[in-house]
C-alpha cells in the first residue's frame, strides 16, 4: 500500500488559498467602503429607497430617459456637477443643510425635497416596505429651511385629492391628496399649490437669475447690483409626493417630475446626483477608502497581481527546493577554496606562480624519471623534448607563468602549464 508524501492535492491548495484571497481583499474592501455595502432599501425617503415614500422610481425614469444618474455616499458628492437632490430626514440639521447650499451656489443646483409622511414598518411587509402614516407636523420643515429663509408651511389635510395645480415648468399636473404647500418673502413659486395660497414647488429669490421657472411668480429683485447670473437655482419641493414612488404611479405627475429635473438643471453640466449622507447611509473616507479609489486602485491592482504572480510561481516550481549552500565547505577542498579566495583578496596572486611552476615541474621531472639533482636547464630540455602543448614547448610555458603579475595573467599561464602536463605526462 502507498503512502502519498503530501496529505493535500494541488487542486485543494489553490483552491483554499484563492477563497481566502478573495475573502481577504473582500474584507480590506468592506472595512475601506463601510456603508456604501449596505443596502438602501430601508423604507426612508431618499433616491435608493423602493418604499412608497423614496425616490427610485424617479431615478429609474432617470435613467431610462438618457440622464445620468448616481448616488452619492460622501461629501465629495456635494460637488458634483449637475442637479444635487437632497432628501433631508427629519432630524438633519439645518446647518448642514445650509452648508451644502452655500458650497454648490456657483457649483450647481441644488433640489431640495422636504419630508411629508411619518412611515412605520411590519413584519408582514417585504423588504424595504413600509405603512404610510400622517403627514409630518408644518413647523418640521420651517425648521429645517430656517438658515436659508424665513417661510411657513401649511398642510391642508382636508383638500381632495386630483385638483388641478399650476406649473411654470409643465402641464395638466394634478395636487396630491393633503398638499404641502410652502410660502415667504423670498421663495417664489414653480408649482401653485391648488388654494393658490402656497406653492407645492417652489425657489428661492437668492439674485440669480431663472427664467425657466418664474413663469408663475417673478423675481422681486430689481436691484442690479444684487443679481448674479452666475448663481445656481436652489428649488425647494414642498410637496413629496410630486416625484415620491407613490407620485410616479400617476402619468402625468411622472412627466411633469421629469420636466421639473430638466428646468431645474438647465444651464448646468452633468446629471442628477442623489445625496443619501443626510439620510444615515453615507461613508466617510479613509486610508483603505483611497485604496479602492482612483488614483491609488491602479497601485492596489499592481500589489494584487504581485501577489497572485508570486503564489502562481510557488505552485509551479520546477523540481524540488534547492538546499542552502554551506557557506563554508567541509575538507580539502574547502581549504584550497578559502586559500584562494583570502590570496584574491589580497590581490597577492603573483606570489604563487613561482611555487605552483616548480610544482608541475617536479611532478612532471618525476614521471619520466628525471634526476631531482640535475640542474634546471637539463630538466627544461628532456622536459621540452616530450612535446609542445598550445604550440609552446614547457619552458615557454613555464617561464611565461612566472612572469604573470596580473591576476588574468596568472589564471591563463597556470592553466596552459597545467593543460601541457596533462597532454604529455597524463
Amino acid at each position: 500500500m502507498s503512502v502519498q508524501a503530501n496529505p493535500f492535492q494541488r487542486t485543494t491548495i489553490m483552491t483554499m488559498f484563492a477563497v481566502g484571497f478573495v475573502a481577504f481583499v473582500a474584507l480590506l474592501y468592506g472595512l475601506g467602503t463601510g456603508d456604501p455595502l449596505a443596502s438602501g432599501k430601508n423604507g426612508d425617503a431618499h433616491g435608493a429607497s423602493n418604499s412608497v415614500v423614496g425616490y427610485k422610481a424617479l431615478a429609474n425614469l432617470l435613467e431610462k430617459t438618457g440622464v445620468p444618474v448616481q448616488y452619492s455616499r460622501s461629501q465629495a458628492g456635494m460637488d458634483n456637477p449637475g442637479l444635487l437632490v437632497l432628501t433631508p430626514g427629519p432630524f438633519t440639521p439645518t446647518k448642514d443643510i445650509d452648508g451644502v447650499v452655500r458650497q454648490r451656489i456657483y457649483v450647481g443646483p441644488t433640489m431640495i425635497i422636504l419630508p411629508k409622511w411619518q412611515v412605520g414598518t411590519s413584519p408582514d411587509l417585504q423588504k424595504g416596505w413600509v405603512h404610510r402614516g400622517d403627514p409630518w407636523g408644518e413647523e418640521l420643515g420651517v425648521q429645517m429651511l430656517k438658515e436659508l429663509a424665513e417661510v411657513s408651511l401649511s398642510v391642508d389635510d382636508k383638500a381632495p385629492a386630483g385638483r388641478p395645480a399650476r406649473s411654470a415648468v409643465g402641464t395638466g399636473l394634478k395636487a396630491p391628496a393633503i398638499p404641502v404647500t410652502i410660502k415667504g418673502d423670498t421663495v417664489r413659486a414653480i408649482v401653485q399649490g391648488p388654494s393658490s395660497k402656497g406653492a407645492l414647488v417652489a425657489y428661492l429669490d437668492n439674485g440669480g437669475v431663472y427664467a425657466q421657472l418664474d413663469s408663475l411668480d417673478e423675481s422681486q429683485i430689481t436691484d442690479e447690483e444684487a443679481i448674479d447670473e452666475s448663481f445656481y437655482p436652489v428649488v425647494i419641493v414642498a410637496d413629496a409626493d410630486l416625484l415620491n414612488n407613490a407620485g410616479m404611479a400617476d402619468k402625468s405627475t411622472a412627466r411633469h417630475a421629469l420636466a421639473l429635473i430638466s428646468a431645474a438643471s438647465t444651464a448646468s453640466d452633468g446629471g442628477v446626483t442623489f445625496d443619501l449622507t443626510f439620510n444615515g447611509l453615507g461613508n466617510a473616507a479613509n486610508l483603505l477608502t483611497l485604496a479602492f479609489e482612483p488614483p491609488f486602485l491602479s497601485a492596489t491592482i499592481c500589489l494584487v497581481t504581485a501577489a497572485l504572480a508570486a503564489a502562481w510561481m510557488a505552485f509551479n516550481r520546477f523540481g524540488p527546493p534547492a538546499m542552502e549552500k554551506r557557506s563554508m565547505s567541509f575538507g580539502k577542498a574547502a581549504l584550497v577554496n578559502n586559500s584562494a579566495a583570502f590570496i584574491g583578496r589580497m590581490q597577492r596572486g603573483y606570489l604563487v606562480t613561482d611555487p605552483y611552476a616548480e610544482m608541475i615541474r617536479a611532478q612532471a621531472g618525476e614521471a619520466i624519471g628525471i634526476n631531482p639533482q640535475a640542474g634546471e636547464q637539463e630538466i627544461h630540455q628532456k622536459l621540452d623534448a616530450l612535446g609542445k602543448s598550445g604550440g609552446k614547448h614547457f619552458s615557454a610555458l613555464f617561464q611565461q607563468l612566472v612572469r604573470a603579475q596580473k591576476p588574468q595573467e596568472i589564471a591563463d599561464g597556470a592553466a596552459a602549464l597545467h593543460a601541457w602536463k596533462k597532454e604529455n605526462i597524463g
